[in-house]
């Protein structure tokens, strides 16, 4: 207990040393003209790669660029990407040590090393370009120290050894390569600058001197002595050094710089006094502060102010009036980062970037201004106006906004009286009315206070069972002062020096809360806000009239019954009324029907506690709640919220701690102090740009350049992407390069011909699809602040993914001609088919009636001679119906040939084989030859067709035939051979043979054999020697 005590103890003295502290500097600095800014600290912890950062820039696609001690920085608002040496690598930047970053009017970003030289970073190829010290026609020292660029796009090179101009010659092939020696002559001109040899000598000792160009296009030298300009002549490509002005320094160790205004309208000398010139002849110098730098270092902000950083503070000079003012950093801890400063940058928004020696980044948003901040760590938890510009706190403190926004506190002289009730300074509930008195609650009754005469008089309750301090307190009409109780409300009137007390229409509710939270007047209707229920007061009749409560299932019912604030509407005042409540958010009350409109955090409201309500000049309403403010405009019904990254105290409000005074400036108050400004400051703002930062294929960066890469560019600057069909999880990540509210950017992004609607993102700032189809998309980010504006920044890419060789249009069209060429091969076929049947059954009718009908009708006629004659003794019918068996053996024949040749199974040679033997042994064992068959068994596996398979057969069988009717012979012979799918056919026998030339155009046998030979598109030959018999050779191809 006694360890937790002292704790408590200390915290409570440490917190009474800081509020003293910060009174003191209100009461001293302010007066003195300081202020107090809020910096935000980026460090090692936020992904620096050192805290010495000694040049910053911002490059024309809005990055910023950090030159450290230990490598090139470049961030993007969420994410450092490093740039390291690597000896391994030629291509990376020459040295981690660097002096200074700048980028030109080509947009080539220059990065200056302590020892290493200049590079240039080739973006396209990710890789950086080194020029060092070599010959005459080279820089003049490898150690660099600052970079400038006149209007003609020469570089100046400020270097440990002196100035150096660097002209890029524009007819010479872009920087793509490594910048060697050779390479020196032919890209780059260099002219080494010497002042005088005085100064040359002197240089290792003073220090380099420093170089400025002015607006004019006007080159000046300074040293710690002098001013010179340095005049080029192009067409000479020569120059001339001219001294200007000569001065004594503040300090010899010092080289001083000069500063141009922002307008062009005069020059600034800095040596550690400030001195301002008339002009730009160095005329009528006059000094205007003087302070204690460790180096030199400064920049202009848009509001022409000069900004300086002295060993603890910074020093704000208004270059149009003159006037220095001292800043402060609000965290005391960042005390030590000023005296380290190296660098002063103030990007595209405003936004001041300070680099420091050791310690990191400085970054002020004056945007976190607005919001000013004044009592810090003080609870405040009411606030009212007194007099015009001026309020008065619970703790009895009047503030005064001066008009140059400085703040001058006083406290108010408080009689004994008030400081017995309240030793604290702090009081419960207290108003003002319209003739200057304070009214404030004690137990038991009221004590008016006059704070100009000092006048103060006490008026006791005339009512027995109240001894309690009255809450609130409320000035009304007549300057009749209204206040709550627990168990009723009363009014006195200063007029009359009269009470009267009212009953509520509910019981007291056991809250820890007084029951009557707020009250207001709205003619002759008083609205009393409680814990349970909002009522209205008929002040006339002196009695209650309308009551209000939450109705579960009743949406248009008031959002909660504990109601904590009220406000006027502007537009409609006499039928609407706005009520904020613990826990439902704010409600619209419609007075004519009694009915509520709600806005909650579903609507975008930041909190459904509403402590305070404001209406600015525009009728847009403002809030006080438990995480930020809030602001409602009207005529979009659009909420914008801030917290304390906006420069609010808190985010937690208190009750009562709010007021608005006659020029529009609105107060509010909560655990840390009070937050004042005027709504007109508060603009939309609008992010200027999007790019994309980074392109990832299955959660794995894509490095620009690398064989097999879909970049041959970094990802901010190609316009599209070219991807198989098999990298199909692709991320995007984007930012708005707006560093002003880098968390408060908000995304949407869309796919075009993939998604329908735009794809609410939030402050997510990248977007992940997966198993895209093939096709062409065009990939669209939009960003916007508070969801305003949606569309005014915006980045776009063309996303194509390559199909398979399956899905390419060429396939498909391959397939279409394939398939319809198939159709139709089918239809060919299948016609063929039809046509080859029509042939057939042409066929098979033409071989009936050429082979059977003749015989049938020969049979007929035979037949009927044979009726007739069978009863004639005379007739002899033997050799008729001989013949007529005879024609019917050789029908059947015919039958057997032509259904052996129809049927397909046949079309295997080795049927055809069996035919063949069947035939030349039932023909020829009649006749007694001796029959010699022999066959190649390739022919086994191989098949005719059946037109093929016929007329082979017919020529085959009408040799046999021959052979059996004319050859006479003892032996036959038959060969079937086959070679490389050409069938050959020997029939051999000895008969008595015959002479070819004689038989062969009579023989209607030989014709037709002749003819099947060339239907099989085959040669056949037939030899036969009288005496020695015959031999017929065929051959023909398979198919």
């Amino acid at each position: 207990m006694l360890l937790t005590s002292l704790i408590s103890n200390v915290k409570l003295f440490t917190r009474s040393l800081r509020l003293f502290a910060f009174l003191f500097l209100i009461n001293n600095t302010y007066a003195q003209t300081s202020s107090t800014l809020h910096f935000q600290s980026i460090t090692i912890n936020n992904g620096l790669s050192q805290g010495f950062v000694s040049s910053i820039i911002q490059d024309k696609k809005g990055m910023m660029w950090f030159a450290t001690g230990d490598g090139l920085n470049k961030f993007d608002g969420y994410n450092i990407t490093i740039y390291h040496h690597d000896r391994d690598k030629p291509s990376s930047i020459a040295s981690d040590d660097l002096t200074c970053v700048f980028e030109d009017s080509k947009g080539r970003l220059w990065v200056g090393t302590r020892h290493e030289g200049l590079d240039v970073f080739d973006r396209e190829n990710n890789s950086f370009l080194h020029i060092r010290h070599g010959d005459n026609n080279s820089i003049r020292s490898n150690n660099i120290l600052g970079i400038k660029e006149d209007q003609s796009g020469v570089l100046w090179i400020r270097t440990r050894e002196g100035i150096d101009r660097m002209e890029i010659n524009k007819s010479a092939k872009p920087l793509k390569n490594t910048i060697s020696n050779e390479l020196i002559a032919n890209q780059l001109l260099f002219t080494h600058i010497r002042l005088s040899k005085d100064l040359e000598a002197t240089r290792v000792k003073s220090g380099p001197e420093n170089i400025f160009i002015d607006s004019w296009n006007q080159i000046f030298v300074t040293t710690n002595r002098k001013i010179f300009e340095v005049i080029y002549s192009p067409r000479k490509q020569d120059y001339q050094v001219l001294e200007r002005y000569s001065f004594v320094p503040a300090d010899p160790l010092f080289i001083p710089e000069l500063i141009e205004d922002t307008t062009g309208h005069f020059l600034i000398l800095n040596d550690k006094n400030i001195t301002k010139f008339s002009g730009y002849d160095f005329k009528s110098p006059k000094k205007i502060c003087s302070y204690n730098p460790s180096q030199l270092r400064w920049s202009i902000d848009k509001s022409e102010t000069l900004w300086l950083a002295d060993n603890n503070r910074f020093i704000n000079v208004n270059l149009k009036t003159d006037a220095v003012k001292n800043i402060i950093p609000a965290n005391y801890q960042q005390l030590k980062n000023i005296k380290a400063t190296t660098d002063f940058f103030i990007d595209r928004t405003g936004i001041m970037w300070i680099g420091t020696g050791g310690y990191g980044i400085l970054k002020f948003d004056p945007t976190n201004e607005l919001f000013h901040h004044i009592l810090p760590e003080v609870d405040t938890y009411q606030i009212i106006e007194s007099t015009q510009g001026k309020i008065i706190t619970n703790n009895m403190q009047e503030i005064t906004i001066n008009r140059d926004q400085t703040i001058s506190i006083k406290n108010l002289t408080t009689p004994d009286i008030i400081r017995k009730k309240f030793p604290k300074l702090g009081v419960v509930a207290f108003t003002k009315d319209t003739v200057g008195n304070l009214w404030i609650g004690v137990n038991g009754g009221i004590i008016s206070y006059n704070t100009i005469t000092g006048a103060i008089n006490q008026f006791n309750l005339p009512f027995e069972d109240q001894v309690s301090q009255p809450f609130p307190l409320y000035t009304g009409k007549d300057n009749k002062i209204w206040m709550g109780y627990n168990k009723y409300f009363v009014c006195y009137e200063p007029s009359a020096h009269s009470f009267s007390k009212f009953q509520y229409p509910v019981k007291h509710t056991s809250y820890d809360y007084d029951f009557l939270q707020n009250i207001y007047q709205d003619g002759n209707l008083l609205w009393l806000g409680s814990t349970n229920g909002l009522f209205g007061f008929d002040i006339q009749h002196k009695k209650i009239v309308k009551k209000y409560f939450y109705v579960q299932g009743d949406s248009t019912s008031l959002g909660n019954n504990f109601v904590l604030s009220f406000c006027r509407d502007l537009s409609q005042p006499e039928k609407y009324l706005w009520v904020g409540t613990k826990g439902g958010g704010l409600n619209l009350l419609d007075k004519t029907t009694g009915k509520f409109k709600r806005y909650d955090t579903k609507n975008g409201l930041v909190n459904n506690v509403v402590y305070g309500i404001q209406t600015d000049d525009r009728g847009n309403l403002w809030f006080s709640t438990n995480k930020g403010l809030s602001s409602l405009n009207i005529a979009t019904n659009h909420f914008s919220n801030f917290d304390i990254s906006d420069g609010l105290q808190s985010n937690e409000f208190n009750r009562y701690a709010y007021c608005k005074t006659k020029d529009g400036t609105m107060f509010f108050g909560g655990l840390n102090g009070i937050n004042y400004f005027h709504p007109n400051d508060i603009k939309p703002l609008e992010p200027i740009n999007v790019v994309f930062t980074d392109f990832r294929l299955f959660n794995k960066s894509v490095i620009p350049g690398v064989p097999g890469s879909p970049l041959s560019q970094s990802i901010d600057a190609v316009k599209s992407i070219r991807l198989r069909y098999e990298q199909n999880v692709v991320t995007f990540q984007f930012s708005a390069l707006d560093y002003r509210k880098t968390g408060k950017i908000l995304y949407r992004y869309k796919m075009q011909e993939f998604d329908k609607d735009y794809i609410y993102a939030g402050p997510a700032h990248e977007a992940t699809y997966t198993n895209l189809d093939p096709g062409t998309y065009r990939f669209v980010v939009q960003a916007s602040f508070q969801n305003e504006s949606w569309g005014k920044a915006s980045a776009s890419l063309i996303v194509v993914i390559i199909p398979p060789w399956w899905r390419t249009w060429w396939f498909y069209l391959l397939v279409i001609v394939s398939t319809s060429s198939l159709i139709y091969a089918l239809y060919r076929f299948r016609l063929n088919q039809l046509t080859r049947l029509e042939k057939l059954r042409n066929r098979i009718a033409r071989d009936l009636h050429d082979e059977v009908g003749s015989s049938i009708s020969t049979i007929s006629i035979y037949s009927k001679i044979v009726h007739e004659q069978v009863d004639s003794p005379e007739f002899d019918n033997e050799p008729l119906l001989k013949k007529i068996t005879d024609y019917t053996t050789e029908i059947m024949d015919s039958m057997n040939d032509i259904v052996w040749n129809i049927n397909t199974k046949n079309d295997a040679f080795e049927n055809i084989i069996s035919r063949m033997r069947e035939h030349a042994s039932q023909l020829f064992e009649a006749k007694g030859y001796q029959l010699h068959f022999s066959i190649d068994n390739q022919l086994l596996r191989m098949k005719l067709s059946m037109e093929r398979r016929r007329d082979f057969y017919l020529i085959y069988k009408e040799a046999l035939n021959n052979i059996a009717k004319y050859a006479n012979g003892k032996n036959v012979w038959i060969t079937l051979t086959c070679s490389y799918n050409v069938i050959g056919l020997i029939i051999k026998d000895d008969g008595r043979g015959f002479n070819v030339t004689d038989v062969r155009k009579s023989s209607n046998g030989l014709i037709n054999m002749n003819q099947r030979a060339e239907a099989l598109k085959g040669k056949i030959k037939i030899t036969s020697i009288p005496g020695a018999g015959t031999e017929i050779l065929l051959s023909f191809h398979q198919h």
